[in-house]
């Protein structure tokens, strides 16, 4: 994933008002990092549902046992678009 290491911020002197901004920042650019990189893998696994959905209408098994495991995969349908 990311090649930045997790690391707690700094401790600081309460009064250290920037650093502890400076720190939450660094937080915040980690966290947004990871979630891009989740939300890439988000779209591949619905390109290949989608492919899955396709690839089993094409065989004739798209019954209604077979679509609804499709539908119950982890994920499906929870996320907008």
């Amino acid at each position: 994933m990311s090649a930045d290491p997790l690391s707690e911020p700094v401790c600081r002197a309460d009064d250290d008002m920037l650093g502890r901004l400076a720190a939450i920042d660094q937080r915040l650019h980690q966290i947004s990092t990871h979630l891009a990189t989740i939300g890439t893998l988000l779209c591949q696994l619905d390109e290949i549902r989608a492919n899955l959905d396709t690839l089993i209408g094409s065989l004739g098994l798209a019954g209604p046992t077979m679509a609804r495991a499709v539908r119950e995969l982890p994920g499906c349908g929870e996320r907008a678009p």
